[in-house]
């Protein structure tokens, strides 16, 4: 793969985008932008990530940040776990590295959340180390152009590639792993290719055989779990009760009170008095869908109106609006509780 390295610094040199954690690639600002990119596109991330970095600008203020807070910067991008993951990181940087991101790949790769494609962007692209940075685009480009059919959803296949990427790393490793990850994501994307445009076409087997869709090799997808719920939203007339939800998807995150099945009228008034709520009246909501990557959700809702809300944690609707980081699939309801 040595002949792919000139050509793709060159064309990354004069058509990549202005983005802005590019601008100035500190080691937070890089892993920062590759947690949120994460099963998330670039368009999507830029407006979260200019708030998070303009509210939390380093590892201190991350690792000190109140967990309601982060959830709610990060709320819209879902995937919960990785801004928890994150401040675990910053919190471990400031605890046992001086609040510098370890410039050794060893500590590095044991940081909570950073696994070997972030370590290798991080290291590369701050530090300048010759590390790989192999993610869905790299393997998306590397197997075409190798017209390889190894499987990409295996853990041997990315170690495969990222060995042989380290093997011809230029000095500008930072540059050239984002070459790669910048030809995938606009010349080499999954269902479009732009063949004319890309600077290692001549040497690409897929493309002279034709065949570029047929690559990356995966598994086919599973079918997602279909799931029912019943969303009961609980209020005095003031507040809405919410409670962390104790397990699974969206485990920890401020939820309404979840019931695993299709409740009737009188099943969820019946439900809430067995809480001990003594209720009034039941409003009924429209239904909601809401899919997650291996699960899809379909949701009744009620607005159960009662006399007391007890000792349950409750809050305003504008605090659950704008302070609260509320997990999409919930946030949907919320405008009809008005």
């Amino acid at each position: 793969m040595k002949e792919i390295v000139t050509p793709l610094l060159s064309w990354y040199k004069e058509n990549k985008r202005d983005l802005e954690w590019r601008k100035h690639p500190t080691p937070y600002h890089v892993l920062v932008s590759e947690i949120m990119l994460q099963q998330t596109r670039v368009e999507t991330v830029r407006p979260y990530y200019h708030r998070f970095i303009n509210e939390l600008p380093d590892f201190q203020s991350l690792a000190l940040c109140k967990e309601e807070r982060l959830l709610k910067l990060w709320e819209g991008l879902g995937y919960y776990s990785r801004v928890r993951n994150l401040k675990k990181c910053a919190m471990e940087i400031m605890e046992k590295h001086q609040g510098s991101f370890p410039k050794n790949y060893e500590q590095a790769i044991k940081l909570p959340g950073v696994g070997m494609y972030t370590c290798g962007a991080v290291l590369s692209i701050a530090y300048h180390q010759k590390y790989a940075a192999v993610d869905g685009n790299v393997l998306r480009v590397l197997t075409r152009y190798m017209a390889s059919s190894m499987d990409i959803s295996l853990e041997k296949t990315k170690q495969y590639f990222k060995k042989e990427l380290e093997k011809i790393m230029p000095t500008d490793a930072g540059a050239f792993n984002q070459s790669l990850m910048e030809l995938g994501a606009t010349i080499c994307m999954p269902k479009v290719v732009l063949c004319d445009a890309c600077p290692i076409k001549m040497n690409c087997m897929a493309r002279q055989e034709n065949t570029q869709l047929k690559y990356p090799m995966k598994p086919l997808p599973k079918e997602k779990k279909i799931l029912e719920y019943t969303l009961l939203f609980i209020t005095d007339g003031q507040k809405y009760v919410l409670i962390p939800k104790k397990e699974g998807v969206l485990k920890g995150l401020p939820s309404p009170i979840l019931i695993d099945s299709y409740l009737s009228s009188n099943e969820a008034i019946d439900y809430t008095s067995s809480l001990g709520f003594h209720p009034l009246r039941e409003i009924r909501l429209p239904d909601k869908t809401h899919t997650f990557t291996h699960q899809k959700w379909y949701m009744k809702g009620y607005k159960i109106i009662v006399d007391h809300l007890l000792d349950y944690p409750a809050f305003e609707l504008e605090e659950i609006k704008n302070r609260l980081g509320i997990p999409t699939c919930f946030k949907q309801f919320i405008n009809d509780l008005d």
